[in-house]
């Protein structure tokens, strides 16, 4: 194949995919095709949809139609689109999220945007943070503007009730969802510029973005087929796949939409603000970026968000089902394709958070005292008392308490209990449960009650078995205040033998609880000594002495 044969078929492919996405050279005529119907006219056409009635000649002539006044009906008219009539468009608000203004050709002030707003050509709009707005051209053809962007209505046309429509955006900044109606006529149009590129389409769902620090414009494919030019040069991006453009330079060669991220499983529902969706690694991503909306249809968003982890924690809404859309980000800051699923919210009313007693504390003897803070949201609790960490043995359950303490004497010894509270709102919705705690009841140790049995050498005290791995302390003192203590020991078992002392001494026991708490001191038992044996030798010694004086 010769050098002049290769260009001819770069000139023939050129123009076929101009001639799909809408941008036919000047030189190739435009023109609409009409159908006719039962009873037209070419007189009647002409003044219902031409500038002028006397072209129904020239219509005559190019389409060789012998009787203008008897047209075959579904014969097919060409007409020139430059002898249709046209008139401004405008495109309306669908939907708005957050703070949107606009400014108006002919105003010199900004309004802020509301439903059912009508935008014609010459406005600028502007979103600011985590604000969206839904826009829907006069085709059906809608743009999803996301928070920070900045776009002009540049061109809008409608043809008459052929049809066709002319929509031409400018985003200057920030990141536009675009779902295209299927163009009518070869002068309907649907194009996003920007400073970089210009995105032009027949009929397909396609991201565009640009950033103006950068110079840098991004078109994503998610279906049909965009024809994005750049610097003199144009890419045809297909569906599934992405380009860069950087300013005065030619598109990138399309790049492969990275694959949906995989969503880790989360509860259901999320009850803790500020929880994090978690998700698995996408290989070939640099970040992520993560959309809440009200509803699948995503017709605005609600929280916009990147992340450089595989992670992200979630704001504070309102409880509710909400739609979530994660995506991953490549080198060249291309989004991939989306994760599309719902989360439930129910943090509200937020529940307090426990005060006393410590986690893992241990009561002994009254019955504890459950304390909380108190919550803004909260005009009662609900606290419940369990056995176990599921909380499916419930030994407490009581609402309504309008107070943010209890003491909970349902609560016998020996025993672990776990505890928790929620709010209710004044509405009457009840929250979600707070953080539990546990706390240990038992009981305080017995005060021994000791008996004593001697003989004239050894002392045995003993007394009753207390609890399971109780000890047991003995003090023996040579005063009953035990201000002068002579020996301080413990034993295991509930007795203990001593040799008798030499002289008058006092002993008390206690017992100690596994933990060391120590309970009362039993009964202070009086220790003799023992009854000296020499006594009839040291009474015949005393009785000789006096003899002999």
């Amino acid at each position: 194949m010769d050098a002049k044969t290769v260009s001819f078929y770069k000139k023939i492919t050129f123009l076929c995919l101009f001639t799909l996405l809408g941008h036919v050279p000047s030189a190739v005529a435009q023109e609409w095709i009409y159908s006719v119907v039962k009873g037209d006219t070419l007189s009647e056409f002409s003044e219902k949809h031409l500038y002028k009635t006397s072209y129904w000649k020239q219509l005559q002539k190019i389409n060789n139609i012998a009787d203008p006044k008897r047209i075959p009906e579904n014969t097919k008219l060409r007409i020139p689109i430059q002898w249709i009539k046209s008139q401004p468009a405008s495109a309306e608000v669908i939907n708005v999220e957050g703070d949107v203004i606009a400014h108006a050709k002919d105003s010199q002030s900004p309004q802020k945007v509301s439903t059912g707003q009508q935008l014609n050509l010459g406005d600028h709009l502007e979103t600011y943070s985590q604000s969206s707005v839904l826009i829907r051209f006069a085709d059906g053809s809608e743009i999803l503007v996301l928070q920070n962007s900045k776009i002009d209505f540049n061109h809008m046309t409608q043809y008459g009730e052929t049809g066709m429509v002319d929509s031409r955006i400018r985003l200057l900044s920030g990141d536009i969802e675009s779902h295209a109606k299927t163009q009518k006529g070869n002068a309907a149009r649907f194009e996003i510029h920007t400073p970089a590129a210009i995105s032009a389409v027949r009929g397909t769902h396609f991201r565009t973005s640009y950033t103006a620090q950068d110079t840098q414009a991004h078109v994503e494919v998610l279906e049909g087929g965009v024809a994005v030019k750049g610097a003199k040069t144009t890419r045809l991006v297909r569906a599934g796949y992405g380009t860069q453009v950087v300013k005065n330079k030619a598109p990138l060669t399309p790049k492969k939409l990275l694959p949906a991220p995989e969503l880790l499983a989360y509860p259901t529902p999320i009850e803790t603000i500020g929880s994090q969706i978690r998700w698995k690694n996408t290989a070939g991503a640099t970040s992520y970026r993560f959309m809440i909306a009200g509803s699948s249809a995503f017709s605005t968003v609600l929280w916009d968000s990147d992340s450089a982890r595989n992670a992200i924690s979630l704001p504070d809404l309102p409880d509710d089902t909400y739609s979530i859309q994660l995506r991953a980000v490549d080198k060249y800051g291309i989004e991939g394709l989306v994760r599309e699923q719902t989360i439930t919210l129910n943090a509200h009313p937020q529940p307090p958070f426990p005060v006393a007693p410590n986690n893992d504390a241990t009561i002994r003897g009254d019955a504890p005292v459950l304390e909380w803070t108190q919550s803004n949201e909260a005009v009662s609790y609900r606290l419940q008392v369990a056995s176990d960490t599921q909380f499916t043995n419930i030994v407490v359950d009581r609402s309504a308490l309008s107070n943010h303490r209890y003491t909970a004497t349902e609560l016998t010894p020996t025993h672990t209990y776990y505890w928790r509270v929620a709010s209710i709102s004044n509405s009457g919705e009840q929250g979600p449960f707070g953080t539990s705690r546990n706390v240990n009841v038992k009981p305080v140790p017995a005060t021994p009650v000791t008996s004593l049995e001697q003989n004239e050498r050894e002392i045995k005290l003993s007394w009753a078995v207390g609890l399971p791995d109780e000890s047991y302390q003995i003090q023996i003192a040579s005063d009953s205040a035990f201000t002068s203590i002579i020996t301080d020991t413990t034993a295991t078992e509930p007795e203990i033998t001593l040799e008798r002392p030499e002289g008058y001494r006092y002993v008390r026991v206690r017992s100690l609880a596994e933990d060391g708490f120590a309970g009362a001191w039993g009964a202070t038992q009086e220790l003799t000594p023992p009854p000296n044996e020499n006594w009839p030798y040291i009474f015949g010694t005393f009785v000789a002495t006096i003899l002999l004086l």
